[in-house]
């Protein structure tokens, strides 16, 4: 099944995964690292232990801190 990963500042990577990956194994599998980043999936908070499916999209968005 296909799925894009999306790391803000880098090209989109579609992916050719297996059935049954989670989230955390389709970013590996594209080679972005998820150090400072947080994780959506279809533009929601996800679990890296969520499963994704067909045409779905895993953004890595750089997390943002601070304030007052």
């Amino acid at each position: 099944m296909k799925v894009k990963v999306l790391k803000l500042g880098q090209a989109a990577k579609e992916l050719d995964i297996p059935s049954g990956t989670t989230v955390e194994e389709a970013i590996n599998m594209s080679g972005f690292s998820m150090d400072g980043y947080s994780i959506a999936l279809n533009g929601t908070g996800a679990n890296l232990s969520a499963h994704v499916q067909e045409d779905n999209i895993i953004s890595l968005v750089p997390k943002i801190e601070g304030g007052m």
